[in-house]
């Protein structure tokens, strides 16, 4: 009960610190406990590591006696240190997947909460001397899938396979992304 109580706290002060403009305006005001203290992990996206930190340095200011020990190992890595007991805390830039929901259902009894604090930003980019100068979503999606849905699943390889002619036909496009275990893979 104290964990729950303990985590509540933590959503509440995450909550706030996201500023006025995201909040529900009919939600009393967090009110301060004495008394608090423990340990609490959060294991999970790296994408969020330095909010993370952020928000445990704020909470430890009004709750110095709370140790928070944050690992940002990337999203994927949230939903099994919850379900082992190493974290409280599962940050993730990507919705679970129902199998985790479902695993987390199961060990536990009731639905993992979700507080949405952000929203990624991605961008794409070329070398300044690459001469394309657009690229569609399907284009994209064709780029960076294996199996992807449009193109009659064809994936893009090349330059050339985006229009580009000449000596870019056949130069293979060279991606960097995300690690695997990002939410933003």
């Amino acid at each position: 009960m104290k964990l729950r109580a303990f985590s509540a706290a933590v959503a509440a002060f995450v909550a706030l610190t996201l500023g006025a403009a995201a909040l529900d305006m009919e939600l009393s005001p967090y009110k301060v406990v004495s008394g608090l203290s423990g340990n609490l992990k959060s294991v999970g996206s790296d994408t969020m590591l330095h909010e993370m930190e952020l928000w445990a340095e704020g909470f430890q200011a009004i709750y110095p006696n709370v140790k928070i020990d944050i690992e940002g190992k990337g999203s994927n890595t949230a939903p099994p240190a919850l379900l082992s007991g190493e974290a409280q805390l599962g940050p993730m830039s990507r919705p679970m997947t129902p199998d985790e929901i479902g695993a987390f259902e199961a060990k536990f009894g009731y639905k993992p909460t979700a507080v949405l604090v952000a929203i990624d930003a991605l961008a794409i980019y070329v070398h300044k001397d690459n001469p394309l100068q657009c690229v569609s979503m399907e284009q994209i999606e064709r780029v960076f899938a294996a199996n992807p849905k449009s193109g009659g699943g064809k994936s893009i390889r090349t330059w050339g396979e985006l229009g580009l002619t000449g000596e870019w036909a056949t130069k293979p496009i060279a991606l960097f992304s995300r690690n695997t275990l990002s939410g933003t893979y």
